[in-house]
């Protein structure tokens, strides 16, 4: 892997009393040149340590014309990366160690002399393991034998509904739910924010409709059968912007302008909220006690336990807003806004105590007749670093922008494409980013997709693959009240067990207890422990790494 170390180590040593002056400077390649202004015999003795990567394209996978990929969620620690969208079905790539070339690609099954039409696929991903899901909808026509002349085709079925689970080595699902006219319909399956899984895979919710009202069904990784669904005999409407929190218990989405918040193990409504106003700015916290939302302003509401209630909000003259991202310490958000002549974006970062946002950043001003409009926006657990898709515009800024929190006057690395990102994703330590998109313009004709997968190196984050030593590199959030988050190094595959201990040492929680690779590895869990101080161990292979964790209730 590629040393973080900093630029250049020092070490002087004097041989005489004369002065001399050599002077270092570093060439575009890194290299180091040396330039001595006198013979004297004092001497500066210069170890050049390698510089840090810049940010990297690792693959770009495009297509000029057919199927548009609009989701692009990593999965199993960045290792791939499952795409879906407009025309065509879901593709699954390799990530870390990939070249763009697609793995498999998945479609509808149709019968002798039929095809599909209409299909679109949405795509999640695990953060933490080797589970994927699809949702499919699309409509099947007959050909007549005569595939050259449709004029004799004729609609065979409209609005079917599947929903698959693969694992990354197959296009062959492990189960497939199919829907269909009179039960489950799926909303808009294209575009992200129709369906969202568990960290872990474990709990899958899909947004769709049954005999016409709305509906969000929820599935179990083990099983086909749904685990429950929630439905609104009073909403004609699809659930829009549907999230689910990290360990899978609750699914937070929005139909027009109010919050829903449901039990997934009950399909029970817990509580509704509203957001004043229709909006597709929306994100929830890992844990969903905390959401932010926004069209002329950007919000935040907090959960107590019963209710969401208004915690901070600051108008945007001039400006809408498309996204937003929130990390796992419940209290680093970050807004993006579009302007309202659709010729440039806003970034805005917020604490969720302050009312008033601790920094901002304007996209250069575009021009021409093609609309900028924020798509989406992640952040990496510990909320440092950022990403933001937007569809970009003439001369306005790229469509993909990498932000560090602590550095925030100019992007630390951005994409530029031939067309419209409409989704990003960031690894939970923030190292990979993977965009996808149109490969013209939003707002011109035609179709085609980018899809891009990036290491930030300049980070300063990295690890390497197979480090020498067990390592628990984050706990958060710290203090932790229900769902705590976990990164951790693996130094070579093995049985990996995860516990919480009290002060005397005595367990209080098995949290897992499985065989892992070795690697970088995210997981979160629920606690249920009382308050007080604990300490959480990683053990494999005869090691074990300690942190400490507070727990308030």
């Amino acid at each position: 892997m590629k040393s973080m170390t900093p630029m250049f180590l020092c070490a002087f040593a004097a041989l005489g009393l004369s002065s001399t002056r050599t002077v270092s400077e570093t060439t575009s390649q890194g290299e180091t040149t040396f330039t001595d202004f006198s013979s004297h015999q004092e001497e500066i003795a210069i170890e050049v340590t390698p510089l840090p990567d810049p940010p990297e394209i690792i693959w770009h996978y495009s297509l000029p014309t057919g199927m548009t990929q609009k989701i692009a969620p990593l999965g199993q620690n960045s290792q791939h990366v499952f795409t879906g969208g407009w025309y065509g079905g879901g593709v699954m790539y390799a990530g870390t160690g990939g070249d763009g070339s697609a793995l498999w690609t998945v479609e509808p099954e149709v019968g002798a002399n039929e095809y599909w039409t209409s299909l679109g696929t949405g795509t999640t991903a695990a953060a933490t393991d080797d589970i994927y899901y699809a949702v499919q909808k699309w409509n099947v026509y007959n050909d007549n034998g005569t595939p050259s002349d449709p004029s004799d085709d004729y609609l065979v079925s409209s609005d079917n509904t599947s929903v698959s689970l693969f694992n990354s080595s197959s296009a062959t699902p492990l189960w497939t739910y199919t829907g269909g006219p009179g039960s489950f319909i799926s909303a808009s399956a294209d575009g992200p924010g129709k369906s969202a899984c568990a960290s872990d895979g474990s709990v899958l919710a899909v947004a769709g409709a049954i005999d016409g009202h709305l509906a969000v069904q929820f599935f179990n990784s083990s099983s086909s059968t749904p685990v429950s669904t929630y439905e609104d005999p009073a909403l004609a409407y699809y659930p829009r912007q549907l999230r689910i929190t990290a360990d899978g218990s609750r699914c937070i989405f929005r139909v027009s302008a109010t919050l829903y918040r449901v039990d997934t193990a009950t399909g029970t409504l817990e509580a509704s909220f509203s957001l004043d106003a229709s909006n597709d700015c929306f994100a929830i916290s890992p844990d969903g006690s905390v959401v932010a939302y926004g069209f002329t302003a950007a919000r935040i509401a907090t959960w107590d336990g019963s209710a969401y209630n208004l915690v901070a909000g600051q108008a945007v003259s001039g400006y809408y807003g498309g996204a937003a991202a929130i990390a796992a310490d419940n209290s680093t958000i970050y807004f993006g806004f579009y302007k309202n002549n659709y010729k440039t974006n806003r970034i805005l970062r917020f604490d969720v105590s302050s009312s008033v946002p601790l920094w901002t950043y304007d996209y250069p001003v575009g021009s021409g007749s093609n609309q900028d409009v924020m798509e989406w926006m992640d952040c990496s657990d510990d909320g440092r670093w950022m990403v933001a898709g937007s569809w970009g515009c003439n001369n306005g800024g790229d469509e993909v922008e990498v932000f560090d929190d602590e550095n925030p006057a100019v992007p630390v690395f951005t994409i530029d494409t031939p067309g419209s990102v409409f989704h990003v994703d960031m690894s939970p330590d923030g190292r990979y980013v993977t965009a996808t998109g149109k490969h013209v313009h939003a707002n011109i004709m035609g179709s085609g997709t980018d899809t891009y997968f990036a290491e930030i190196d300049v980070m300063g984050i990295e690890e390497p693959e197979h480090p020498a030593s067990l390592q628990l590199i984050s706990v958060t959030p710290n203090p932790v009240t229900n769902l705590l988050n976990l990164n951790f190094s693996v130094p070579s595959s093995g049985l990996v067990s995860i516990q919480v201990l009290d002060l005397s040492g005595r367990m209080v929680q098995n949290l897992v207890e499985t065989h892992m690779s070795a690697g970088l590895h995210s997981m979160s869990f629920s606690t249920d422990l009382g308050t007080g101080m604990y300490f959480c161990t990683v053990s494999s292979n005869e090691q074990t790494a300690t942190g400490k964790l507070i727990v308030v209730r």
